[in-house]
């Protein structure tokens, strides 16, 4: 594919997963939960309840895929999780799509079921506040180590005031008219050399973003002791124990990415667009997805090394790491996601290895419960 199909196919991604979130939410805020059934789906249907064991499977998998996969659904979570119902439906090609392997496979026979898509939608909504709450409540001391004397104490990042004095640090800056403009790729609190125009060398490098994505999976104590150079062990009971999360893939970091300016902003609640600052993190999210997918696609240097360092810190005891294989599978853009993808096409290419992996963790085109061993 060339340069020129790939950006149209891109901007096309970005504009129909524009278009999907409009209409869904438009959809959401017009019929209440309770309303949207398919005819038949009584309260008191049992083939509609899920039992308690599958219901936590479900809560789980909703906990994992925000964790590693996406923060959000680009379509509402009844439209990814619902019945297709079409006579091209194919069940086994449905879920050889990664973009919808997020349910075990036992559950895949209750795909479309209203409880299902419930307890899933309900768990994502959880599993984002408890993370947002973690990231801004439990670990400033974290912000305080990388961004000393910037962020000063570990309630400074409470602090929306205080936060406003950040914008820099998350790619803000002002234009010609003085509007206050955000570039995601340009946030010196993601490059570990603290640029503030993207260099791939350095680009989600930085091991706040790193400490952002431990605090997620490892629970709020042993991010802060890995930020401060402290020994630190991890609990058996902590979401990556619980999920057997062993490597880094695309979704996570780019989760992580998002993240971690999410905390730095003046914005309140986790939300795709933010209320306050009016920045959407869904796309941001998503354009560090596609970055990283199309760097690991072309065994870009900066994006492997990416991965290697970033298992390095987060799973020292894995021993694959996506920095080490070669990755082929498929996410929104913009004029400044087509300058990061020119700049790690450009990028140093290394030779490939023969190993071939089909999945990267990215999310659908895209916080529940309490992680780690702190909870």
């Amino acid at each position: 594919m060339s340069r020129d199909q790939l950006l149209a196919l891109v901007r096309e991604t970005q504009q129909k997963a524009s278009e999907e979130s409009q209409r869904a939410n438009q959809a959401e805020k017009r019929t209440p939960w309770s309303a949207q059934k398919a005819d038949g789906e009584g309260e008191g249907d049992r083939e509609e309840e899920g039992d308690n064991d599958d219901e936590e499977k479900v809560r789980l998998a909703a906990h994992k895929y925000v964790m590693t996969q996406g923060l959000w659904f680009v379509q509402s979570p009844k439209k990814v999780l619902g019945a297709v119902e079409n006579t091209s439906y194919n069940e086994k090609n449905r879920f050889d799509n990664a973009r919808t392997k997020v349910l075990p496979e036992e559950l895949h026979g209750d795909i479309g079921k209203s409880w299902l898509v419930h307890t899933f939608n309900k768990a994502m909504d959880r599993q984002r506040s408890n993370t947002s709450s973690r990231l801004r409540n439990d670990i400033g001391a974290v912000f305080v180590a990388h961004l000393h004397p910037r962020v000063g104490d570990a309630l400074d990042i409470q602090d929306m005031a205080l936060r406003a004095g950040y914008a820099d640090l998350i790619g803000g800056r002002k234009d010609d008219s003085g509007k206050m403009t955000f570039h995601p790729f340009d946030a010196p609190a993601l490059h570990s050399d603290g640029a503030d125009r993207l260099n791939v060398e350095t680009f989600l490098k930085n091991k706040l973003v790193m400490h952002v994505a431990a605090a997620v999976i490892y629970g709020k104590k042993k991010p802060i002791k890995m930020a401060t150079n402290k020994p630190c062990v991890s609990g058996p009971r902590c979401m990556q124990q619980m999920h057997n999360i062993s490597n880094s893939t695309p979704g996570f970091v780019a989760c992580a990415g998002a993240l971690t300016l999410w905390a730095l902003s003046m914005d309140v609640e986790l939300k795709k667009k933010g209320q306050q600052t009016g920045i959407n993190w869904y796309s941001c999210y998503e354009s560090y997805l596609r970055y990283l997918l199309e760097g690991l696609r072309n065994r870009s240097k900066p994006v492997l090394s990416l991965f290697r360092e970033w298992d390095a810190e987060l799973f020292p005891d894995s021993e694959m790491s996506l920095g080490d294989v070669r990755v082929t599978n498929g996410a929104a853009g913009g004029d400044e996601l087509d300058a990061a993808l020119d700049a790690i096409r450009n990028a140093e290419v290394e030779e490939e290895e023969d190993v071939d992996m089909d999945n990267a963790g990215d999310g659908e085109n895209g916080d529940g419960e309490e992680s780690g061993d702190d909870q």
